[in-house]
């Protein structure tokens, strides 16, 4: 269960306040320019997909220690800062990505360390790639969030979850400067 002292709440709705209006700006800015060099780029064969995030550097990815367990758990990977997992859980047949994108925002408010729905940023990329921008204040630092969301083989959801660890607020804007261009394509 979640607790938060008015303070905090107020708090944070400020912050998410200015942090939507850094990422309305950055990602309408980030449509004109041109992918950056050291994107961040991923297949998965099954279900058959790649994502491409500009702006995050290629990280090495491994299998998700849980996928005995979890099998929808595939792939997780850090470098610095950084950290990236690929997450494709079961889907009803023949669901949508938008249908996808519309479940797992559902979900996020649940998970910890997710602010309340009204304080995540949610836009369509493109035809199968959502996105859902947050910041979370952690102890002695700053998470950076973003869930690029889509549907797969009729079959799957695609949830592909990165974050950054930021120690100020400065951090916001060029976080989120890349996702104009970021990707997924079901193929």
């Amino acid at each position: 269960m979640r607790r938060r002292t008015v303070q905090q709440s107020v708090g944070m709705k400020a912050f998410q306040s200015k942090l939507l209006g850094a990422a309305l700006a950055a990602l309408a800015l980030s449509a004109s320019l041109p992918a950056a060099a050291g994107e961040f780029a991923f297949e998965l064969d099954e279900p058959k997909f790649s994502i491409t995030i500009p702006d995050i550097p290629p990280i090495p990815m491994k299998p998700h220690p849980m996928q005995g367990t979890h099998p929808h758990l595939r792939y997780l990977g850090a470098d610095g800062a950084y950290s990236v997992s690929v997450n494709t859980p079961s889907a009803a047949a023949g669901m949508s990505a938008l249908e996808c994108a519309a479940a797992i925002l559902r979900s996020l408010p649940q998970r910890p360390n997710v602010p309340a729905a009204d304080e995540i940023y949610r836009a369509r990329l493109d035809d199968n790639t959502y996105i859902a921008l947050y910041a979370v204040q952690l102890p002695g630092f700053l998470q950076l969030n973003a869930h690029f969301m889509s549907a797969a083989a009729g079959t799957h959801c695609i949830e592909v979850h990165a974050s950054k660890i930021a120690t100020t607020q400065d951090d916001i804007e060029p976080w989120f400067k890349g996702f104009g261009k970021a990707r997924i394509v079901i193929e």
